[in-house]
């Protein structure tokens, strides 16, 4: 899968970002020697230093740095820091703040780098990124652009229909996205408090900023735990660490004033913290949560003892050698430009090990130091742009460019060779294995088909018309949809996540053709079962709450028949421990689990069929592998033994076992014909459309034959009078 971010699945790393603002200072191109001018604090450089290569060197997989991430939040407090600093002092001079000559330096110093390296992610998509992935990254491009990607990102989180989306590179953005929005709004609640309080303006400040940083710890606190996939990304749970740093530089007059000695302790406790932060730290740990305290206030405890007078042995002495310093003037290149050479290099060769990725983070090294050197540099210092309205409108042109990068790369969606639309008539999918015109053809072997539904390129959009009535993940309640006759005295209940919506279309046809009322009732990546399953290495609440309360709603309901699947064939025991991971999932655990909803359905007097969770493609991106492969489509295709092995379906199977007169449909002779192999195309329709899930018009062909295996299940229950 590469080389990801964790805060979606374990297998994805969180991006950390550099800091998008620099104390004054001058670095020689070659040696880094570093000239000091009044104000700069080489001790922040090198924190700098530290938070952007604890990053890079966790992006390179080195696993003695689990918790590489935090450098972001180093970065956000640091940030906090110079920006307020900054303000503060121009009020200080001028009894006001200017806000356009604030948005410009702002604009001079972030958004050439920055655009550049987004059309150079745009050509990365173009050149070296699966196809089906370009409308996808080219609104992340345009996202970041705009400075919104944080956003996109976040939401994509919660969306199962992403899940098929790889790395995009430029998710790395999404931090700067949340600085750039930072700055637009936090100079705005600046001059607010300094304009109704001018008399008292910096106690104003105090409590004003102290307000909104305590506001947004607190909305952090709960909403890490109940939308930990969206709360990683937006502003609202990470304002409280950029507030930190805000607040530190309003009170450092006061706090400066502290025995040099104390804040010297202060400051190796301080970077004490973050060390800890970094080497300890996994991403088992709710974030942004209570642990992240730890790197926010060791940076604000390092910041502060390198405030007033200093002692020799403090923090800063160490934080201030050359290297540190040049690396931290550095640091917001070399993140800009490492992430798109990390994707690009697995795009070009596949997943990386460890010392390839640390020789790709070395090449892109290269672009970030001429970067710096030759256009951050010049474009900060060139009298040119020195008045705010040319760097406004050179800002303006910057993002304007990078946006039209990315939808230039949307654009070029559509002249992507691609196999014909096949019609209805031309793709019987399923309904080809019992037609004597396909009797001949082996599935498993085609390698060419003239025309497919869906094409590679809409696969990932081929999903069931249940309109809303999906819960979505770290979403809490139970929603319930109801189709077919509403006043039917026959009820079947389909229940269980997207595996189970997945068959949605033929089970909601059935239900008609029969006259039965078919009642849904589903949550995105969560079971319907007594066990729990982790989100992002966490407790997932809305999961927890949802699974019982949809067994409540089918118990007093009383439907005839209980339709449920799962993709999950372990878990924990509902009793787990909070400290639980993923590494105590236990087999056993999911089939009580099963055992125990079920049993409790039979006993209302229901009827349970198990809808056996389909074979599992490895790799999961079925659609990318036929785009690339048009002309050899066997490519494609699977063992079945190993799409089986890898489902849910033998737990399923297990567990039904245990639960008398329960009857499970299995499907996957439908997906596998010829018993051994799963194609990826039957019947000139794609069998699958993202992850292991199947495409929605290829479960609609198999209508029939779901029709007869329901029949069987239930002896004959539907097609009674």
């Amino acid at each position: 899968m590469g080389r990801r971010e964790v805060f979606v699945t374990n297998t994805r790393r969180r991006a950390g970002k550099p800091l998008v603002v620099t104390a004054a200072m001058t670095t020689h191109p070659t040696v880094g020697a570093v000239t000091p001018t009044p104000g700069f604090r080489p001790d922040i450089e090198g924190l700098r230093a530290v938070a952007v290569l604890s990053v890079l060197i966790y992006h390179a997989g080195l696993v003695w740095v689990p918790g590489g991430f935090v450098g972001v939040d180093i970065f956000f407090v640091i940030s906090g820091f110079l920006i307020t600093s900054l303000m503060v002092r121009e009020i200080d001079r001028k009894g006001r703040l200017g806000l356009a000559d604030f948005w410009a330096r702002r604009a001079r110093r972030l958004l050439p780098a920055s655009a550049v390296v987004l059309v150079f992610s745009a050509v990365v998509s173009l050149l070296w990124l699966p196809v089906t992935s370009r409308r996808e990254f080219g609104g992340d491009i345009v996202s970041a652009a705009c400075y919104l990607v944080n956003w996109r990102l976040g939401y994509r989180e919660v969306d199962y229909l992403a899940e098929n989306v790889g790395v995009s590179p430029v998710q790395h953005y999404w931090s700067l996205a949340v600085e750039e929005q930072f700055y637009v709004l936090w100079p705005l609640l600046i001059v607010a408090l300094v304009t109704v309080f001018r008399a008292r303006w910096r106690l104003a400040l105090l409590v004003g900023i102290g307000v909104v940083t305590a506001a947004s710890f607190v909305f952090t606190l709960s909403y890490a735990v109940a939308q930990p996939g969206l709360a990683f990304f937006v502003s609202t749970t990470r304002l409280w660490e950029l507030g930190v740093g805000a607040l530190l530089a309003i009170a450092l007059p006061t706090l400066a004033q502290l025995p040099a000695a104390l804040r010297g302790a202060l400051g190796w406790i301080g970077i004490a913290m973050v060390g800890y932060g970094v080497l300890a730290i996994d991403s088992a740990a709710v974030w942004p949560g209570t642990a992240t305290l730890l790197p926010v206030m060791g940076t604000a405890a390092a910041i502060l003892a390198g405030a007033g007078s200093s002692v020799p042995w403090g923090v800063g002495r160490l934080l201030a050698l050359r290297p540190a310093v040049w690396i931290g003037g550095l640091s917001y290149s070399l993140y800009l430009w490492h992430w798109p050479f990390l994707v690009a290099a697995e795009g070009i060769w596949g997943e990386l090990r460890v010392r390839e990725a640390v020789l790709v983070l070395l090449a892109s090294a290269v672009p970030a130091w001429l970067s710096y050197r030759y256009l951050e540099n010049p474009l900060r210092r060139s009298p040119r742009f020195a008045r705010p309205r040319p760097a406004l409108i050179g800002g303006a042109i910057a993002m304007t460019v990078s946006a039209v990068a990315g939808l230039a790369l949307v654009a070029s969606f559509s002249f992507v060779k691609t196999v014909d639309v096949a019609s209805a008539t031309e793709a019987p999918g399923a309904m080809a294995l019992q037609q004597a015109r396909f009797a001949d053809v082996d599935w498993a072997s085609l390698d060419e088909v003239d025309a497919m539904r869906p094409t590679p390129l809409n696969a990932y959009g081929d999903t069931p018309a249940f309109g809303g009535c999906v819960g979505q993940k770290g979403k809490g309640g139970v929603q319930t949809c109801e189709f077919g006759r509403s006043d039917s005295d026959r009820t079947m209940v389909l229940v269980g996540d997207s595996k189970a919506v997945q068959w949605f279309s033929p089970i909601k046809s059935i239900a008609e053709q029969e006259g039965w009322r078919l009642v849904v009732i589903a949550k995105n990546a969560c079971q319907f079962a007594d066990v729990v399953r982790l989100l992002n290495d966490h407790r997932n609440p809305s999961c927890d709450a949802w699974a019982p309360q949809a067994l409540d709603s089918i118990l007093r309901m009383r439907p005839d028949v209980v339709l449920t699947s799962t993709r999950w064939d372990a878990g924990l025991p509902p009793d787990s421990a909070d400290g639980a991971t993923p590494d105590d999932y236990s087999h056993q655990a999911m089939v009580d689990g099963l055992v125990s909803y079920w049993r409790q359905i039979v006993a209302a007097g229901a009827e349970v069929v198990p809808l056996l969770d389909n074979p599992s493609p490895p790799g999961g991106d079925v659609p990318g592998c036929v785009q690339e492969n048009l002309a050899k489509l066997s490519a494609c295709g699977f063992p079945k033994a190993t799409g089986v092995a890898s489902s849910g379906a033998p737990t399923q199977v297990e567990a039904a076992a245990e639960v008398p007169g329960t009857k499970v449909i299995d499907m996957s002779d439908v997906l596998c014909p010829d018993a051994t192999t799963c194609p990826a195309v039957i019947g000139n329709v794609l069998a699958y459309r993202s992850g292991s899930h199947v495409s929605d018009t290829y479960a609609r062909t198999s209508t029939q034959a779901l029709s007869a295996a329901l029949a069987k299940a239930t002896a004959g229950l539907l097609g009674r009078p």
